[in-house]
Order: C-alpha cells, then sequence, then structure tokens
C-alpha cells in the first residue's frame, strides 16, 4: 500500500482498465457458466443493501426480513410449508449445512454418505471437511444415479443420500422419487444438490420434464438452490432449505456478543444485499415472468442442440434441462481449443470427454447461430 493515496478518478480509471480482462456476459460467448448477468432490479436491490450483515440480524432486521421471505418464496415454490433456510454463499455452503446437519443428527462415529458418480465437486471438499466418507454410486445409460447401485452402496454407518437435479457437467436430474422411495425405508437422510435446476425445473412448460424432487416426495430433507444461477440474483446469493426447522438444532453455534444467540450458517458475516437482489427478482418477475426466462433458455437449447446434430456433431444426452454436451469424430479436445482461440467461452468435461454448453439467459438465438457456424468451421480446420 502506498503512502498516499490516488484520486478517486485515478482509482475508477484503472479499476476500468483491470476489468476489461474480464469476460462479458453480454457479448454472449460465455456458454461455460452456470452464472448469468444479473437482471437488472437485483443490481439495484444489492446496491441498496451493500453495509447489512445477516450475521449479526438485530442490527439489520429489513435484511433479515427479505431473507425470510425469501426462503419462504423457495420453501413454498418446493412445496415446503414449513421450510426453514438460508442465503449463504453458494451451492458448496448450501450443501455443506445439508450434510452437517445430517452427519450430526444421525450421530454415526465412522459416517458415510452416498453419492452418485456425477455429484457436484463440492461434496469432495465437504467430505474432507466434515470426515465423511463418500461411496459413489455408478450412473445408468442416461447418466443418472442407479438406483441398485445405490442400494448396494448403503451400508450400517450411512448418515445420508444425495440426488441431484440438474447436474452440473449434463444438466442430468436423478430419480429422487426412487432415492426417496429408498430412503424412507432406510430412514436416512435425503439431500437434492437442486442449485441449478432447482429455478428450471418448476418453470418447465412440457410435462414431460416435470420432474419431482422436492418436498412433496416424503424423505427429502433438504433442497441447495442457487438465485445466482437461474436466479438471475447477483453473487454471491446460494441457498439452503430444510423441510422443517428441527435441523437447525443440529447446526447451531452459540454467538456470545452479537444481537442472536445463535448462528447457523457457515459463513459467519453475510451480507443482506444478495437476499435483497433474489427477493427483487422474484417479486419483479413472478412465476409468470419466470415461465418465459426458462422458456426462452429451452428454446434456445433445442436449436443449438438440433443444429449440433444436423452438423454432424454427437450428442452426449439429449438434453433434459438447459445444458448441452457433445462431442467431434475429430477431437474434442483439439476443437475445444479452436473454440477457445475463437473466443468461445466453452467448457470440456474429461470424464466424458465432451464439449459442456450452458444456455443461461444471456445466451440468445444470435449467439446460438453464431457459435454452430464457428463450431462448424473449427471442426473443418481439424486434421
Amino acid at each position: 500500500m502506498q503512502a498516499k493515496g490516488l484520486s478517486k478518478k485515478k482509482v475508477l480509471a484503472e479499476l476500468k482498465r483491470i476489468r476489461e480482462q474480464d469476460r462479458r456476459y453480454d457479448d454472449g460467448k460465455i456458454l461455460s457458466s452456470m452464472c448469468t448477468k444479473p437482471h437488472q432490479i437485483a443490481e439495484k436491490a444489492y446496491q441498496f443493501f451493500l453495509g447489512s450483515n445477516l450475521g449479526d440480524p438485530g442490527l439489520f432486521p429489513g435484511s433479515a426480513q427479505l431473507e425470510r421471505e425469501v426462503i419462504n418464496l423457495l420453501a413454498t415454490l418446493f412445496h415446503g410449508q414449513n421450510g426453514v433456510g438460508f442465503i449463504v454463499s453458494g451451492g458448496t455452503e448450501a450443501n455443506l449445512m445439508a450434510l452437517l446437519a445430517a452427519r450430526n443428527m444421525s450421530r454415526v462415529s465412522q459416517p458415510e454418505v452416498v453419492l452418485p458418480q456425477s455429484a457436484h465437486f463440492s461434496f469432495t471438499k465437504i467430505c474432507n471437511l466434515l470426515n465423511l466418507k463418500p461411496v459413489y454410486a455408478s450412473l445408468d445409460s442416461s447418466f443418472r444415479v442407479d438406483i441398485s447401485s445405490v442400494e448396494k452402496c448403503f451400508s450400517r454407518y450411512t448418515v445420508a443420500i444425495v440426488g441431484t437435479a440438474g447436474t452440473a457437467e449434463l444438466g442430468a436430474v436423478d430419480p429422487i422419487e426412487d432415492l426417496s422411495d429408498f430412503a424412507l425405508k432406510r430412514n436416512v437422510w435425503l439431500h437434492v444438490d437442486a442449485a441449478f435446476g432447482g429455478l428450471v425445473i418448476p418453470f418447465l412448460k412440457n410435462a414431460k420434464y416435470k420432474y419431482k424432487f422436492d418436498f412433496t416426495l416424503d424423505a427429502v430433507e433438504s433442497i441447495t438452490v442457487d438465485p445466482h444461477k437461474m436466479g438471475m440474483a447477483v453473487i454471491p446469493a446460494g441457498g439452503i432449505i430444510f423441510r422443517n426447522s428441527k435441523a437447525l438444532d443440529f447446526i447451531k453455534t452459540e454467538t456470545p456478543y452479537l444481537t442472536d444467540t445463535h448462528q447457523y450458517t457457515f459463513v459467519g458475516t453475510r451480507t443482506g444485499a444478495s437476499a435483497a437482489s433474489a427477493w427483487a427478482v422474484f417479486r419483479s418477475l413472478g412465476v409468470d415472468g419466470f415461465k418465459k426466462v426458462v422458456g426462452k433458455c429451452i428454446k434456445t437449447t433445442r436449436l443449438l442442440a438440433d443444429g449440433l446434430s444436423d452438423a454432424g456433431f454427437k450428442l452426449v444426452v439429449e438434453p433434459t434441462l438447459n445444458i448441452v454436451a457433445f462431442r467431434s469424430d475429430k477431437g474434442t479436445k483439439h476443437l475445444v481449443e479452436k473454440l477457445w482461440g475463437s473466443r468461445w467461452w466453452v467448457s470440456y468435461v474429461p470424464r466424458y470427454d465432451c464439449i459442456r454448453v450452458v444456455v443461461m439467459p444471456h445466451v440468445r438465438k444470435k449467439n446460438v447461430i453464431a457459435f454452430l457456424e464457428d463450431a462448424i468451421e473449427c471442426e473443418r480446420l481439424l486434421k
């Protein structure tokens, strides 16, 4: 830090220069991210609550009210009349809180958790932190967790089973109904990681894809959902919803000098701006608005998938949500490098040797058409 500070003008000019290094959602060329440009009203709401701290809610009762209302909206969306929860830093913290509650409630000495092979990488971190042994169940031909493999993985040490409603790599939705039936018989905690799909599935118009994944299923005890993904809230805005307040007794920490006697989240200081941004989007769009956003993304996804198939690329699986994964006969990894060179920011997934495209709200029809043209040309140039 220099002895004498710079002028506001110089500081802002430097920040703008540095920001030019970042990719911009507005360009429509970020195709690898499950986040998107925040909704305009989310940005405004975030600015209103910049200094608030949900870690000390007695000082910021308005911010705490917004968080409660957001959680109530999400719980209602997931058919959980008694649902409770928090707006947290993201899906990782939300998944951590769910498995912490499951582990502590079980009191098993050598706890294990059954995870799909397609589970998000956050669970690797979580298992290390919580001293949980991960036991991985295999997938079926549609890349959904195989329930018979889950049964084989289950043991007397199992404290939780995890299902995913919208896998990060392929957008697959696990058979949560089957997992619920199994978990109910074994009296074990079922957590649903719907960080991505939680704000997609409820708004799908096609009944064929109206998957059950929420509290209508008796064994589901917790759900992760991220408003900063398809909810278009400002980062960071993750969410954890528990079926009822019973779980809170197993994750609380005493806070001797704050306005509340206990905290329940892993992160202590939490900005109320995140809750405000999610609240603003939910109130602004409503169910009809979200249906329009999701419907447009799904339509654009279909355009991309059909265009890729027509061009001779191989889809790894038919899209379930707004994620498309495909391969090239000429070498998928080489095609990725060509696309990066053309400034298309796609993902390469080594596990499936595929290119992954997430069709978020910032990805428009014109972007998909341009991408298809470049993908075809890039593949043509491969030897």
